[in-house]
C-alpha cells in the first residue's frame, strides 16, 4: 500500500470524513487515527492497523531503537498508543474523527486529505493551502541541492 494524492473534503456535522474513492480500496475495515505528534503539524494521521505499528516502531528506530528501560521511551510509546483511536469505516466509507483529534488539529468543516505513503494526513484546508507555497519552495530547494 502506498497512498498518494490530495483531495478536498468536508466533514459533516458529526465530524465524519468521507474517504476519497482512491483511498477506499487501500484501507481495511478499521483504521487508527492519531493527532500528529510533531511540532507545528496541526493534522490528523490515518493509518491501517499494520502501518500504525510499523510507524510506531520507526519512531523509535530513529532514536536507536525502543529501550524499555528508558522512562522517556516508555512514556512516548504509551502516549502514542493511548492517543491512537481505532475507527471502523462505515458502509458509506466514512470515519468519525474523534472530537479531541479535530480540536487538536484545528479541523473545522473544510479539510484536505493527503496520501503520504503509509498514511493519510488530514489537514484543515486553509492550513494546507497556506503551507503549500512554502512546501513548494522546500521541494524546489531539495531538488536543486
Amino acid at each position: 500500500m502506498y497512498l498518494t494524492g490530495s483531495y478536498n473534503r468536508n466533514l459533516d456535522a458529526k465530524g465524519r470524513l468521507s474517504l476519497p474513492p482512491a483511498f477506499r480500496k487501500e484501507l481495511d475495515e478499521r483504521v487508527k487515527v492519531i493527532y500528529a505528534p510533531e511540532k507545528e503539524v496541526d493534522a490528523v494521521y490515518v493509518f491501517t492497523e499494520d502501518t500504525f505499528k510499523v510507524w510506531l516502531d520507526s519512531v523509535f528506530e530513529a532514536k536507536g531503537g525502543y529501550d524499555p528501560t528508558s522512562e522517556e521511551h516508555r512514556s512516548v510509546r504509551e502516549w502514542l498508543n493511548g492517543e491512537a483511536t481505532t475507527l471502523e469505516i462505515d458502509s458509506a466509507s466514512r470515519i468519525s474523527l474523534p472530537e479531541e483529534c479535530r480540536a487538536d488539529a484545528r479541523l473545522d468543516r473544510e479539510v484536505t486529505v493527503v496520501g503520504n505513503g503509509d498514511r493519510l494526513v488530514v489537514w484543515d484546508r486553509a492550513t494546507h493551502d497556506a503551507r503549500k507555497a512554502n512546501v513548494r519552495k522546500v521541494v524546489a530547494n531539495f531538488f536543486d541541492n
